[in-house]
């Protein structure tokens, strides 16, 4: 995976004075060496009020354990950083490859949180060739959701007196609004796609990636509830009276996790004339993690994988054994994830709230996809019925994005736009 370059910062962060963007890139690489001596603090010195209270020692400590060393081996260095709006990135090099780790800031240069993700690459954006600017605004959107706000952005068709609306739901982990993967904007493709062909469409970051340990009142006990649906069915009632928006064709597309969810959310809400559930697998996420990692593993065999592939299993099987409760540490689990997480995750079943919706359902299959292969289609066959399409979406992969020949992780990296059927096939449903 590549490096973010170094000279991107500072055209993403002018309103950060170059004093301020030192001083927050000076704390965080800090932060990482104080991490990888098992030395992090949550100190006034790094973080805000609010993060002192959620945030321990020990569980950034472990979570670098956990998720980085265990994953990517040893710590070798930072490789470039970059601000975007409040948002600090380092890049790390491990042994066996890179990371970034993200920390969001206040408007007084203390962290409100730490998580990592995939590395980012600023590549600058390419509108599709099926996207015309000229046909839609994009306005800035504040979306509320209890204590919580959310800054995203609304496309509206210009001339119409009233628009369907589709919201965007992100796959796992945090993500910006964009779905900013690699080179690719998922997300902004998909908004720019359909607002040019008469359909509204709402986008905002997940409440992970803006409040990261902040994003539940307690962060040992956050579920998919604190994670998506709070928010999603936040969107819902707000587009449901507002201006221009046709609150009778209101749609939910989702993306992996987020797929899976739709149709849970759709019960919860009871205003969704229809859901998209685009790349969304039917089989257990701890299972679906497991044929993840084995496919990493017969794909490279110098052995980067074999050491959490191991761990991953012994973590799933206490999943499924007797002794799993909501006690469980989450050390001792499938991504450092916390037990009430996994517990409200397995304890739903996307196969029987699909069979209760009523409404329109069109599922995406992407023919490429090493994350949610298309064995899944299959899978979902038995829990069907007529409510609901599909479609598979040739030589793409798990962005909906054409990938060519590359496999594994690589596929991430390839630069493009989402898939013109993918888009059609959008439009063609909620039409």
């Amino acid at each position: 995976m590549k490096r973010f370059l170094l000279g991107a910062a500072l055209s993403l962060s002018c309103f950060v004075s170059a004093q301020n963007q030192k001083a927050l890139l000076e704390k965080g690489v800090q932060m990482v060496h104080l991490l990888d001596a098992q030395k992090a603090e949550v100190n006034p010195q790094y973080f805000d009020s609010m993060a002192q209270k959620h945030i321990s020692a020990s569980q950034l400590n472990i979570g670098w354990t956990q998720i980085a060393i265990k994953t990517y081996g040893s710590f070798k260095d930072t490789s470039g950083w970059m601000i975007e709006g409040h948002m600090l990135y380092i890049g790390l090099q491990f042994e066996k490859g890179t990371l970034d780790i993200k920390f969001p800031f206040n408007s007084e240069g203390q962290f409100t949180g730490m998580f990592f993700a995939p590395p980012v690459n600023k590549t600058r954006y390419q509108i599709p060739a099926y996207a015309d600017t000229s046909l839609f605004v994009e306005e800035d959107f504040e979306l509320h959701s209890g204590p919580y706000l959310l800054k995203g952005k609304l496309c509206k068709p210009r001339g119409a007196k009233k628009s369907p609306l589709v919201i965007l739901s992100h796959g796992s982990g945090p993500q910006n609004m964009d779905v900013h993967i690699g080179p690719n904007r998922m997300f902004k493709d998909i908004a720019y796609g359909l607002a040019s062909s008469g359909i509204a469409v709402f986008r905002f970051p997940k409440r992970t990636f803006v409040y990261g340990l902040q994003s539940a009142p307690d962060m040992n006990k956050l579920t998919v509830e604190d994670e998506y649906i709070e928010d999603l069915l936040a969107a819902i009632d707000t587009f449901s009276e507002y201006p221009g928006i046709d609150s009778k064709q209101l749609y939910l597309l989702g993306h992996s996790e987020g797929g899976i969810l739709a149709p849970r959310v759709a019960l919860r809400s009871g205003k969704l004339k229809g859901i998209i559930m685009a790349a969304a697998p039917v089989t257990p996420m701890d299972s679906v993690l497991l044929r993840q990692l084995n496919y990493l593993n017969d794909l490279d065999s110098s052995g980067t994988y074999y050491r959490p592939l191991k761990e991953v299993e012994e973590e799933v099987a206490f999943l499924r054994s007797d002794d799993f409760d909501t006690t469980a540490d989450a050390s001792w689990l499938p991504l450092g994830l916390n037990a009430y997480y996994w517990q409200d995750i397995l304890n739903y079943h996307p196969e029987e709230a699909l069979s209760q919706y009523k409404g329109k359902v069109l599922m995406l299959f992407a023919e490429k996809d090493y994350q949610v292969e298309m064995n899944e289609l299959q899978k979902w066959k038995p829990f069907i019925d007529k409510k609901v399409q599909t479609k598979v979406i040739p030589g793409c992969g798990h962005g909906f994005i054409p990938i060519g020949n590359a496999i594994g992780p690589a596929q991430l990296q390839v630069a493009g736009s989402v898939d013109p059927l993918f888009i059609q096939d959008v439009i063609a449903f909620i039409r």
